[in-house]
């Protein structure tokens, strides 16, 4: 009976150790293999403009692929390639879609989307998740850019305003960064907690993410987390635009993350921002309150 106790006392001990156990969630990835990435979203917009409130859903679905180049005391240079950027806009004003993985039509900004989907950026990654520095960024957005040339003398401007836009460096950034952006700076156990922040850039408004993660578990090689995302915009530095938000909100998220590659798994969002968008015209300003309300999921496909 002794025995048996004993045995049993250690067994628990042992089981005890091992849920104790750090583990260190970092980049382990195969030189030359691709991995794919896909986030979709959905927010439902509230707008007030004139006192009338206006409904917007907006729907995206953004598939990313990668493969490591090159690696060197801990950073890797990282080939992505944005093979789907696809939305679904619809209001009570229009409806429209747009998807860059399908041949562009007359719209120049489909065009430019098609265009990016064509390309490939390489940037350096370190093992941490941490983004670093852009190697090819001048080739990539110079590579677009020469699809203006396809785009109609009366529309050139316009296409180039939009395409200055999405490829301000800021804005690639973004699109890259937060796919890392998840991991702990040193081994972490069940219930420690850890934060990251990074800056996200779109349709040139800028805000701050400051996440915080705390870990659950780990099973079989695979960690659970759960956490939540404070979101807040950040002032326009130029004085010449002509739409600024004031926005600020939080997420709740819940995923998981393979242990051996440090790869989230899967990842789940939910969360609503308010605030208000001024948009200036003519020298007149017009200040539109919103409230967003927004579900993601960020899958591992391959």
């Amino acid at each position: 009976m002794k025995k048996l106790i004993s045995s049993v006392f250690v067994a628990f001990l042992a089981i005890s150790l091992m849920a104790q156990a750090p583990v260190m969630l970092k980049l382990n990835l195969e030189k030359g293999k691709v991995y794919k990435v896909k986030n979709t979203s959905k927010q439902v917009m509230q707008i007030t403009a004139g006192g009338q409130q206006i409904n917007m859903d907006v729907t995206s679905n953004n598939v990313v692929s990668y493969k490591v180049l090159k690696q060197e005391n801990g950073v890797m240079d990282i080939e992505f390639k944005f093979d789907t950027i696809a939305s679904k806009t619809t209001s009570p004003m229009m409806n429209k879609e747009m998807n860059s993985a399908k041949p562009a039509g007359n719209d120049p900004v489909e065009k430019i989307m098609n265009k990016m989907s064509s390309n490939t950026i390489v940037a350096k990654i370190s093992t941490g998740g941490k983004f670093v520095d852009f190697v090819t960024f001048p080739q990539f957005k110079d590579n677009i850019m020469m699809v203006l040339d396809s785009i109609p003398a009366g529309k050139r401007d316009q296409a180039k305003t939009v395409a200055d836009m999405l490829l301000k460096e800021s804005a690639v950034k973004s699109m890259i960064e937060p796919i890392f952006a998840y991991l702990p700076e040193a081994a972490v156990k069940t219930g420690d907690t850890w934060e990251t922040t990074y800056a996200r850039s779109a349709s040139g408004v800028s805000m701050i993410t400051l996440n915080s993660y705390a870990l659950k578990g780990v099973d079989k090689n695979v960690a659970t987390i759960s956490g939540k995302t404070e979101i807040e915009s950040l002032p326009s530095t130029d004085p010449n635009a002509q739409m600024s938000q004031e926005l600020k909100g939080s997420m709740t998220f819940e995923g998981t993350i393979d242990v051996v590659t440090g790869l989230a798994l899967k990842n789940t969002a939910k969360g609503r921002i308010e605030g208000a968008t001024t948009v200036k015209n003519n020298g007149q300003e017009m200040k539109m309150p919103m409230v967003i309300d927004s579900e993601s999921e960020t899958i591992m496909i391959k």
